[in-house]
């Protein structure tokens, strides 16, 4: 969301701003992937929606693990070298940038699995929940820009945005159409489903 940039100049500055978009782009520049996955694998996921429903519920929580942990995977070594990251990136200048990268590449988890989940809205024909849920992200990174970035400056705005995208994703769980896939992805963000698969491996 380009919303918080928007604020940060308004509210803080360009400098700030310059600080907030180094983070930014290089935690957007993973955001490809998800997209490259879901086209690739979401052909086949509907065609399994033709077998039954078992076997299309049984791939989307795989896509939705896979998306999750490799969203992990990259979150958890940029936040542990988020400093060194950005110092050989952009030059130790740069530095209040790496407390925005250190939160914001978490958001990055609920963006993969929200690309999975808009697939599974638009193969539904449930394209009016996937606007309303954009619609209360947008409205509620407004708000909290807006109260964040006076406090924490440009990590408030970071912090608004992983709850902003977070929301997003999750948003519409008790949605009777979509409870079922806030299920499969809380599972694959707590390993529940991967857990599972090693105990029946273990008991066959």
């Amino acid at each position: 969301m380009k919303i918080g940039q928007v604020m940060i100049k308004n509210m803080l500055g360009e400098e700030a701003v310059g600080f907030y978009a180094a983070a930014v782009r290089l935690c957007e520049a993973w955001y490809f992937v998800p997209v490259t996955i879901c086209n690739s694998i979401f052909p086949a996921i509907v065609n399994a929606k033709n077998v039954n429903e078992y076997f299309y519920n049984n791939r989307m929580q795989k896509l939705y693990d896979l998306l999750a942990w490799l969203a992990i995977g990259i979150a958890v070594p940029v936040t542990i070298f988020s400093s060194e990251i950005i110092f050989i990136i952009f030059g130790p200048e740069f530095s209040p940038a790496a407390p925005v990268l250190t939160i914001y590449i978490w958001a990055g988890v609920a963006i993969f699995l929200a690309v999975a989940s808009s697939q599974y809205l638009v193969n539904e024909n449930l394209t009016k929940l996937l606007l309303l849920r954009t619609l209360i992200g947008m409205v509620l990174n407004v708000i909290l820009n807006f109260i964040l970035i006076p406090i924490y400056g440009i990590v408030g705005s970071a912090i608004a945005t992983l709850v902003s995208y977070t929301a997003v994703t999750f948003s519409l769980s008790f949605h009777k159409n979509y409870y079922s896939q806030f299920k499969m992805m809380l599972r694959s963000i707590f390993g529940f489903s991967f857990i599972s698969y090693l105990l029946k491996k273990k008991a066959s």
